[in-house]
């Protein structure tokens, strides 16, 4: 900078810099150290720092980085990529969630710390409270280059993106169906439920009742209105609930005859088979003199039993008889149903005489009675076939054979045989007693044990609803407690916040000054100064400082590499005008001259720019946000001067100072 001469100069600032007028030059006595009169305005915007300084997720996954992963992005808890960075006391970074987290249950000592062999009592102590946001590693993470780890998803872009646009919302992300648990992408999941799950649901397009699609054949099974065919007259779509009253009335519908109890095989053709091929043999052995009657009974009912079997061998492959012909058919038939009606009396009398044996005279005179009731049958019958009835279908239109139907009182060897079947019977009876008096032992005792069970399950019952009432009680209870404790998470939350809140202005007030000069250091120069140049943390606000106690708050902002004209040149520092509590007390727009300083930490040469207020500017006019837009020197100092040896860095240090002449105040 030259010594001899006053300058004016007017900055443009590019992008998001307002257009700066150039202010009056003063002159300066000689040997003196010039002033320039620069304005500059700042109107580019931080983004502002989170809302919520909670974070209910876990870090990031480290296979979302589309680069390696430093050691400083890192969670100290989770190990993956760092999620709302807290800073612990001892230096050590945390998310948000996996911090509160680890404190939940009270404090903890950081494993970082003891791995690391630095473990500081109480530094090294986790609590709550005991972390603040580290919002410049939180704009570090969000600004790393990110790609989705999902297969197939090509989305590329940064961390930050990646939170905001498309975690959870990627249509390549594996999930798991709700109903069947099968694994499949979220953009399958739609087609899925509509057509492949076996667990969807399904409106039936008969009674529309919905069902599960496995089930739906079982459905099909019960559905009153699923469509039926008739078998008869072959109608279609018949309701399943209609289909009984359907088939009551259908004059096509196959029915069995009235008479198949008693052996009619339920068909014509049957019948006409019995005639024409049964029948003829027992004719025959009628004429030549064959009792049937007069042989032993096992023979008559062996006969009846195989010509029984034949019937319905023949009978399987013969349709039923349809209900419109059914009256011709008892009518064409009646003389076979009748001669089934005598063998099955026949058999059912054998049958009682054997179970119930009774004196020889009786079962001879029932036998009596039953050949009087035989001879009349036969008269009906002969008066049926000479009546001019429906001709029988076949060969029943000639004359049928009669069968014999002769009977004789039973022999003496039957008796004594029904004598020996009886006194068998009543030895056998009498053993049935016996066990029904055992088993009427046993039932007793066991009804006994069933009572006690009983009277125990009545208790046991008792003691279960008492335990059912206490249970809900105790529900009750607990979903209180779980009630207050929610609230007293929100409060401690709302406290936790309060806390932080107040140590931020703790730490902003206690950097304050009151007299309007202001020294600024900043450490780490050579890291901060890496940063500004890769773009991760370009600019810096320095603490807020005070023309008095009750005056105008200000703060500085510093480009380490420079912005506007001097970006990547020079190291560019401004002035910025704050809102403070006493604002409505102050003159405005603010007039005061600002001397900005690099200090020469030998005290020999500082490098001096100053500058007095445009009055017309927004910058200086009384702020209606947090801070007005910033004014200062964008080509404060060469950055080839801090490359080189100097003494204005000494221990990766530098020291800015802001003096505000408080003339007129």
């Amino acid at each position: 900078m030259n010594v001899a001469k006053t300058l004016s100069v007017r900055l443009e600032f590019s992008q998001s810099a307002v257009p700066a007028k150039h202010c009056s030059p003063e002159s300066a006595p000689s040997g003196s150290v010039i002033l320039l009169h620069v304005r500059g305005e700042m109107a580019a915007q931080e983004p502002s720092p989170p809302s919520s300084l909670e974070g209910n997720k876990p870090g990031f996954p480290k296979n979302i980085l589309a680069n390696n992963l430093e050691e400083k992005h890192m969670c100290n808890s989770c190990l993956k990529i760092l999620r709302r960075p807290l800073q612990a006391q001892c230096g050590h970074r945390f998310c948000s969630f996996c911090f509160n987290k680890i404190v939940s249950s009270g404090p903890h000592k950081c494993s970082a710390c003891i791995k690391e062999d630095l473990f500081e009592d109480p530094t090294s102590i986790l609590k709550e409270g005991g972390a603040f946001p580290d919002n410049a590693a939180r704009r570090e993470v969000e600004a790393l280059a990110a790609v989705c780890p999902n297969e197939g998803c090509t989305w590329t872009g940064n961390i930050k993106e990646y939170e905001v646009n498309h975690e959870g919302k990627c249509d390549f992300m594996i999930i798991l169906c709700p109903s069947c648990k099968e694994l499949m992408r979220t953009n399958e999941l739609e087609r899925h439920n509509e057509r492949e799950c076996p667990e969807r649901t399904l409106n039936c397009k008969y009674c529309k009742e919905p069902f599960h699609f496995k089930n739906i054949k079982a459905h099909d099974e019960i559905c009153p209105k699923y469509p039926m065919i008739c078998e008869g007259c072959a109608k279609k779509k018949i309701p399943r609930e209609k289909y009984v009253d359907h088939i009551k009335f259908c004059s096509k519908f196959r029915a069995p005859c009235r008479f198949h109890v008693v052996g009619c095989d339920m068909s014509v053709s049957g019948l006409y088979f019995i005639i024409t091929i049964c029948m003829p043999p027992l004719s025959l052995l009628g004429e030549i003199g064959v009792d049937f009657l007069r042989l032993p009974v096992f023979v008559n009912v062996l006969a009846l039993t195989l010509l029984c079997m034949c019937v319905c061998l023949y009978a399987t492959t013969l349709p039923k008889v349809e209900k419109e012909k059914t009256h011709d058919h008892e009518r064409a038939c009646s003389y076979e149903h009748l001669n089934l009606l005598l063998h099955f009396i026949m058999g059912i009398k054998v049958s009682l005489e054997s179970l119930q044996p009774q004196s020889l005279e009786l079962a001879g005179h029932k036998i009596h009675e039953l050949h009087q009731a035989l001879r009349e049958l036969e008269l009906k019958l002969g008066q049926l076939t000479l009546g001019g009835g429906a001709p029988v279908q076949g060969a029943c239109a000639p004359t049928l054979p009669t069968l014999a139907t002769s009977f004789t009182p039973l022999p003496s060897a039957v008796g004594a045989a029904l004598e020996l079947q009886l006194h068998s019977e009543k030895t056998k009876v009498a053993e049935l007693s016996r066990r029904c008096q055992e088993l009427e032992l046993k039932v007793g005792t066991f009804e006994n044990i069933v009572c006690v069970l009983n009277r125990e399950m009545e208790r046991s019952s008792t003691t279960i609803e008492a335990y059912n009432r206490q249970h809900r009680l105790d529900q009750d209870k607990v979903e209180i407690l779980n009630n207050k404790v929610r609230q007293l998470e929100r409060t401690v939350g709302l406290r936790d916040l309060s806390i932080v809140e107040m140590e931020g202005n703790i730490r902003e007030m206690s950097a304050a000054t009151f007299d309007g000069i202001f020294v600024w250091k900043i450490s780490d120069f050579t890291k901060k100064r890496q940063d500004a140049v890769a773009g991760r943390a370009p600019a810096m606000f320095s603490p807020a400082f005070f023309t008095s106690k009750y005056g105008y708050k200000m703060c500085l902002r510093i480009y380490l590499n420079g912005d506007g004209t001097g970006r990547a040149s020079h190291l560019s520092l401004f002035f910025v005008v704050m809102r403070g509590h006493s604002d409505a007390l102050l003159k405005w727009p603010f007039n005061q001259k600002v001397t900005l300083m690099l200090l020469d930490q030998n005290n020999r040469e500082h490098i001096i720019d100053a500058f007095r207020p445009d009055i017309s500017s927004s910058s200086f006019q009384r702020p209606v946000s947090d801070m007005n837009i910033a004014s200062g020197c964008p080509l404060f100092c060469p950055l080839p001067k801090l490359d080189t040896k100097n003494s204005y860095i000494r221990d990766d240090t530098i020291f800015i100072k802001a003096i505000v002449d408080l003339t007129g105040l």
